[in-house]
């Protein structure tokens, strides 16, 4: 049945039928005892975490109090929750509600489906039992050859991958020194061709004073533009 709350007389009803809480630190959305962190509202209201975050609007359902952006969290809340009484639901062991979570994690009794439920093993049993039938289950064997095969498959092709990496990197390395040695080629070309050039005006100049030197000769006198001409000659010709 719909019950009013505390402040029912402001006009604030609450929004789900009451259930009397199992412990005093209850969610008052969902019911339940909180399981991870323990949120509460300004007037000591509880929730879980997940179950405020999920909130369309940041009201406590209960007292309808604006909820604060950063909620407030109850460590003696979840003090007290760890502390109380409770089984194991796989094993019945009894142990505290902080134990249980952590316990049935790894509970030999917890319910277990074979590795290879998706390949067609409908088996279904216990964790304690698993190991046994997977060892003798066909299609569980053939997982795990698969594994093995995909594990070694992968190791050969990060290897590869590698060696491509390595390969690659030597190539740039040699394109990058064929770059630099044909750009060294090409100024050597162009100082070649400047000291070419200046060579042959020199041999330009000189005839011309050879020329002229002729023009005027003179008894016993020998041109020296010649052989300077001749020895300029060689050196192009050696170039």
């Amino acid at each position: 049945h719909q019950s009013s709350l505390p402040n029912a007389a402001k006009g604030y009803m609450t929004t789900r039928p009451r259930v009397e809480p199992r412990t005093p630190w209850d969610c008052a959305i969902c019911l339940a005892t909180p399981e991870e962190e323990v949120h509460q509202c300004h007037r000591g209201h509880y929730y879980c975490a997940g179950c405020l975050a999920g909130l369309p609007q940041r009201r406590c359902p209960l007292c309808r109090v604006a909820l604060p952006e950063d909620p407030i969290r109850s460590l003696a809340a979840e003090q007290a929750i760890a502390a109380l009484p409770s089984r194991c639901d796989h094993c019945a062991l009894e142990l505290t509600f902080g134990q249980r979570r952590s316990h049935e994690r790894s509970c030999p009794q917890r319910p277990a489906v074979c590795e290879a439920a998706d390949d067609g093993c409908g088996w279904r049993g216990i964790h304690a039992d698993l190991e046994a039938h997977e060892a003798g289950c066909r299609h569980a064997l053939c997982r795990r050859v698969l594994r093995g095969a995909e594990a070694r498959w992968a190791t050969e092709r990060d290897a590869l991958r590698s060696h491509i990496e390595r390969v690659e990197a030597a190539n740039r390395a040699v394109e990058a020194r064929l770059r630099r040695l044909e750009e060294r080629r090409v100024s050597e070309e162009e100082a070649q061709r400047s000291r070419t050039r200046a060579l042959s005006e020199r041999v330009r100049r000189l005839e011309q004073q050879a020329t002229a030197a002729a023009a005027r000769p003179r008894p016993g006198r020998q041109l020296p533009q010649l052989a300077e001409i001749a020895s300029i000659k060689r050196r192009i010709e050696d170039e």
